[in-house]
């Protein structure tokens, strides 16, 4: 049950506490006491059951190990998706540049193109307004052409007729004279 090579080391710890207690090298006092019981209650634990323990704390290093596998996997796809996210979201500025350079572009283009075409209808109200009015412009000189023609000719006619009346007049003036001389 018991071979000499498992008690020779129990033997030699109870010799060497036997003579370390004789010789007062230790004084026995509460922490010592509590001391020596603490490591006796290790030593008997683990003797008897150690491999209980120890299976248990491989039970527990496996669930910890798998536990940890799992935590890793997770950390590494959320990394991956993080990745596609950060990737998307960089090709999607990188689209909204391009799209604002491009809008940018198109808004001058079509400012530029609005400008000369807005000059353009404005040259062409321009030239329709002049032509208007340099239609009505000759429609007005000659209505004052013929206004003044009217005005002369009336102005001829009544000299004329003035200078007939008076002509009359001197006529009719001689005849009474010269009939009155008579």
């Amino acid at each position: 049950m018991f071979s000499n090579k498992k008690i020779t080391p129990y033997i030699f710890v109870f010799l060497a506490f036997s003579v370390i207690s004789s010789k007062h090298i230790i004084i026995y006092n509460e922490e010592i006491l509590v001391s020596l019981s603490f490591l006796f209650f290790v030593i008997f634990v683990s003797f008897y059951f150690g491999d209980t323990i120890k299976e248990s704390l491989d039970e527990r290093k496996k669930l910890i190990e798998s536990e940890l596998q799992n935590f890793l996997n997770l950390k590494k796809e959320s990394y991956k998706t993080l990745f596609k996210i950060h990737e998307k979201a960089f090709l999607s500025y990188n689209i909204i540049t391009n799209l604002i350079d491009f809008t940018t572009l198109k808004v001058k283009t079509k400012k530029a193109g609005s400008l000369t075409a807005l000059r353009n209808i404005f040259k062409q109200e321009i030239n329709t307004k002049l032509k208007n009015l340099s239609y009505s412009n000759f429609n007005l000189k000659s209505k004052l052409m013929k206004f003044f023609s009217d005005i002369l000719l009336t102005a001829v006619l009544m000299k004329n007729q003035n200078s007939v009346s008076r002509q009359i007049k001197k006529t009719r003036a001689f005849t009474l004279i010269s009939k009155t001389v008579k």
